[in-house]
């Protein structure tokens, strides 16, 4: 937002106008106020009036009604920015080609340990649920003896 603030003082917001929008944290634009127009124009990351529709996608909830939501997790990109910001010492550095190769193996690597949390998660959950699905059927083998 206040890049958004220094550009529109500069005079330059015209020339940006067409092919910008600047999308900010989620949580971060929930603590602006409501009367910051620009803010609330320009860095909605879920902006319903279909000037950035690849933000927001249609969802169905459970009884198949349909409602927005975002498309992308802000708070992962933040996250995300704030791991690579570890490096940033090490890349600023680097020659351009040294920095692309660099930044796709930290992105490589990072999405494969996320995709491995993300399995371990699902693998304990499936081991949960086969838990209490065994304790039901011995709850129910144990009630058909009575």
């Amino acid at each position: 937002c206040a890049l958004l603030k220094h550009i529109v003082k500069q005079g330059h917001w015209p020339a940006w106008e067409p092919t910008t929008r600047i999308i900010v944290d989620s949580y971060h634009y929930i603590n602006h106020q409501t009367t910051d127009h620009l803010c609330q124009t320009w860095c909605n990351p879920a902006p319903l009036n279909g000037d950035a529709p690849n933000l927001v996608v249609v969802a169905n909830d459970k009884q198949g009604n349909p409602y927005y939501k975002r498309a992308f997790n802000t708070q992962a990109c933040e996250q995300l920015d704030a791991w690579i910001g570890g490096f940033q010492t090490v890349l600023n550095r680097m020659t351009v080609n040294n920095f692309d190769f660099t930044m796709h193996v930290l992105l490589f690597l990072h999405t494969e340990c996320v995709i491995a949390k993300q399995e371990e998660r699902q693998r304990k959950q499936a081991a949960r649920i086969e838990v209490v699905a065994e304790s039901e059927d011995e709850g129910e083998s144990e009630d058909e003896e009575d």
